[in-house]
């Protein structure tokens, strides 16, 4: 049976081998648009992960300990803890991981039945929220990306992403371009594609390297009739290649030769990935960016990190944003829900950091080891009651009071909606827990809102989900239950640019602490894991777990490959392997996101963005010490 992928936002389709409900084998499918019947490993090894180590039952902590219950015995022990908490007191997430239907039921059933505007999207706050506010900035609709648009790219310029690891399928697109030249802007000395030209640049000056790329285009005659193009080239007047070569660390001829590659293409494009927009200026980043794009009247190829992280943010998990997008529906939504709160709601940040509130829902997110600090979440979040609804367990389902089994994406039908803004439908290969949507239907009779939930099949859902969320108005889920994709919104509705300063680096290196350690996603692994671990094929081809270092800094430091060591920033520090790298450069050490093994993100101060919020998980000094047996 044909259905989507679980992974990132390139959505492919998958056909899965099923016996007696057990995957036994995962194709690619040779008709599909984006994977063009060559999907990744990761796809092609879902068969390995997805029996293994799953919640099936609902289970309520008591003193300690989990006990499993019925499910009515959880929902109704949660309804005694949360019936008298005020909308400002609650909190829910959207996830990328589950289907359009369950994600639009999830934040309808937390303004209904607890009032609340507390809803955010999980991987879309910490991954891509500054591409899309910046998208929405400066073209007026959060996606403009498509991946074919690479078939007649020139020249594509690579920024803060490694394709061939964070999206082997787009990069298998590259590849067939044979006529495309690569520009690879990122922290690393050696690219996965010896044909690239690889301009390494000092994590946290992307903003100052785009601001220069944009005056040196200007300087060579590049002008534009877009909004705001004066105020953008007296913005950038100062930017000239000495001062950019200086801060960002790059050779000034490298720097000479990319301008001349990008002003020279007929047909530019840039895609970048969370080496941009996990920086503590996110949202600059991709304005400047984007600013380049105007000017080259070029094409955004960028994509999403989880396979509906799209979905899970155009039907409202955004805080404050109703599903409709703006106002003009409101009063359509109303008539059919009833009142609904009009407060700006938390974030994630604030709900689960800053002023945390004293029930979350969590759903299919594992904040304990997403979030930076980990020790400031764990703490901030003692006093919260948690239910987490999810299907794989995680440090965050075993810190919460109770625990709700949800089907997974292959045990749902319904749709995504992948990093292209392209719809498609998810077929049920699988039987198993109730979705998410069955399970809030079922508890919106606590609180005697049954009548919001009547929804039998989630082709209910979707029907009323089209009518009031505007970008969705236009398709028809007719075909797309028969598996034809569909496309959200993606009109540009204006141009303008959004001329951005540099500031200065994120946690630049000093005397205590001289190297910045920066993180990055493994080909054979998928977020925190937690499903991936679950497979032989992709442990086994993994990179070793550890810090990697620069062959140089090594040397200086004693080290040798597989030696133990200390690397402390300001608020903690963490014992693993050092390995010596050819790809990492002087001063930078390099750690892998994924793994329980090396918790990293709890080296990483909760600093972020103003404007997305996004946290920086790019840039930290550390000291490294080596431990002498």
């Amino acid at each position: 049976m044909e259905s989507s992928c679980i992974y990132c936002g390139c959505g492919c389709r998958l056909d899965y081998t099923v016996s007696k409900n057990k995957i036994t084998k995962v194709s690619g499918v040779k008709t599909d648009d984006v994977s063009e019947g060559i999907p990744c490993i990761k796809g092609l090894s879902i068969n390995e992960v997805f029996d293994k180590n799953r919640i099936l039952s609902p289970m309520i902590k008591k003193k300690g300990v989990f006990t499993t219950v019925a499910l009515s015995e959880a929902l109704n022990f949660i309804y005694e803890q949360t019936k008298n908490l005020s909308p400002q007191e609650v909190f829910f997430n959207t996830s990328g991981k589950i289907t359009n239907e369950n994600n639009f039921i999830l934040q309808k059933f937390a303004r209904i039945c607890y009032k609340t505007s507390n809803i955010d999207s999980c991987c879309g706050r910490l991954c891509h929220l500054a591409t899309v506010m910046g998208m929405q900035d400066v073209f007026g609709v959060s996606n403009i990306t498509r991946m074919d648009y690479v078939k007649n790219t020139d020249c594509l310029l690579i920024i803060g992403s490694e394709p061939d690891k964070d999206y082997p399928v787009f990069y298998n697109k590259i590849v067939r371009n044979t006529k495309l030249k690569v520009i690879n802007v990122n922290p690393f000395i050696k690219s996965s594609n010896p044909k690239d030209f690889l301009i390494n640049i000092r994590p946290g000056s992307e903003t100052c390297f785009l601001n220069g790329v944009v005056y040196e285009l200007i300087k060579k005659g590049l002008t534009s009739s877009v909004s705001g193009f004066s105020v953008l080239k007296q913005k950038v007047s100062s930017y000239n290649s000495k001062l950019v070569s200086a801060t960002c660390n790059i050779k000034e001829s490298d720097y000479e030769t990319l301008v001349k590659m990008i002003f020279d293409s007929k047909n530019f494009s840039v895609f970048h990935g969370m080496s941009l927009t996990q920086h503590m200026n996110s949202l600059e980043n991709v304005h400047s960016l984007l600013n380049l794009v105007l000017l080259k009247k070029g094409k955004v190829l960028s994509l999403r990190g989880e396979i509906n992280v799209q979905g899970a943010g155009d039907l409202g998990g955004i805080p404050g944003v109703l599903p409709t997008g703006d106002l003009s529906m409101k009063k359509d939504l109303e008539k059919c829900w009833g009142k609904v709160c009009e407060n700006k709601g938390l974030n994630i940040i604030e709900a689960l950091v800053l002023s945390p509130v004293k029930a979350a829902f969590i759903t299919e997110f594992d904040p304990l080891k997403s979030l930076p600090d980990t020790e400031r979440v764990i703490k901030s979040l003692n006093n919260t009651f948690i239910v987490y609804f999810g299907s794989y367990p995680t440090d965050t389902a075993r810190m919460s009071n109770v625990v709700i089994p949800i089907a997974s994406l292959l045990e749902s039908e319904g749709s995504i909606t992948n990093g292209e803004r392209r719809i498609r439908k998810v077929n049920k290969v699988l039987k198993g827990p109730l979705e998410l949507w069955e399970v809030l239907k079922l508890f919106s009779k606590n609180f005697k809102k049954s009548g919001n939930f009547k929804y039998k099949t989630s082709k209910d859902i979707i029907k009323e989900l089209k009518d009031f969320v505007k970008a969705y108005n236009d398709i028809s889920v007719d075909k797309l239950w028969n598996n034809i994709d569909q496309w959200a919104d993606k009109v540009v509705k204006f141009e303008r640019f959004m001329p951005e300063s540099f500031e200065g680096l994120d946690d630049s290196a000093s005397k205590k602490y001289p190297f910045i350690l920066t993180t990055y996603r493994s080909k054979f692994a998928f977020l925190s894991d937690e499903i991936t671990e679950n497979s032989p094929t992709l442990t086994k081809n993994r990179e070793r777990i550890g810090f990697y270092f620069n062959i140089d800094d090594a040397r200086k430091l004693g080290l040798s490959d597989g030696d133990d060591v200390v690397v402390e920033s300001q608020i903690n520090s963490l014992v693993s392997k050092a390995f010596i790298s050819d790809r990492i450069p002087a001063g930078i050490i390099g750690a892998y996101m994924h793994y329980s093994e090396l918790r990293v993100n709890s080296l990483f101060p909760l600093n972020f963005d103003n404007e997305s919020f996004t946290p920086n998980y790019k840039a930290v000094g550390v000291i490294v010490k080596k431990i002498n047996i």
